[in-house]
């Protein structure tokens, strides 16, 4: 076997650690057999998944969490990053997806923080795009349209530190989680 010079190369102990490590994100959707962490319950056990907020109609979402798939995936941008760098065409997809899971979940839970992250993305995903077209990135549509992205999400972020931090009876709102309906005898 040759040797590459680079620790995470095929073939080598760290690589075959570290792909006995990573997840596979598509495990269950080809071969119809379903891992038990990923079923679901039916949907008659669960309560809805929103609560009526005020007399407007507005309602917040109970028991959102996407920081398993935000998990998953930034350990999937960290492989692809490891494998070709900004070079990997992956990296932008799941880049974006990144920036759409930020701002959700910056939305519901009213914490501006998340938007700084999906910003953090927006420039990676620009960066990327810079790597494969070098000075002409600049007049690439798509370029330009994750610059008003990113514009639009710090406006976003200053509209939500101006409103300050939401109520106490907002914040337990917001904290509830999913039951499950009793099982009916």
């Amino acid at each position: 076997r040759a040797r590459t010079g680079h620790a995470h190369a095929p073939g080598t102990r760290t690589h075959r650690a570290r792909a006995a490590a990573m997840k596979d994100l598509l495990v269950g959707i080809f071969d119809g057999k379903i891992p038990p962490e990923l079923l679901k319950p039916s949907i008659g056990n669960i309560q809805p998944s929103f609560v009526d907020y005020d007399e407007s109609g507005h309602v917040l979402a109970k028991g959102f969490d996407n920081d398993r798939a935000i998990q998953d995936y930034e350990e999937a941008l960290q492989d692809m990053m490891e494998n070709g760098g900004f070079a990997n065409p992956a990296v932008g997809q799941i880049c974006a997806g990144l920036i759409t899971l930020y701002d959700a979940k910056a939305g519901i839970t009213k914490d501006a923080q998340y938007y700084d992250r999906a910003v953090e993305y927006i420039t990676m995903m620009q960066q990327a795009i810079q790597a494969g077209l070098g000075d002409a990135a600049a007049t690439d549509p798509t370029y330009q349209v994750l610059e008003i992205r990113k514009q639009k999400l710090r406006r976003k972020k200053d509209r939500r530190l101006a409103k300050g931090a939401p109520s106490p009876e907002l914040q337990s709102l917001l904290k509830q989680r999913p039951e499950r309906k009793r099982e009916e005898r």
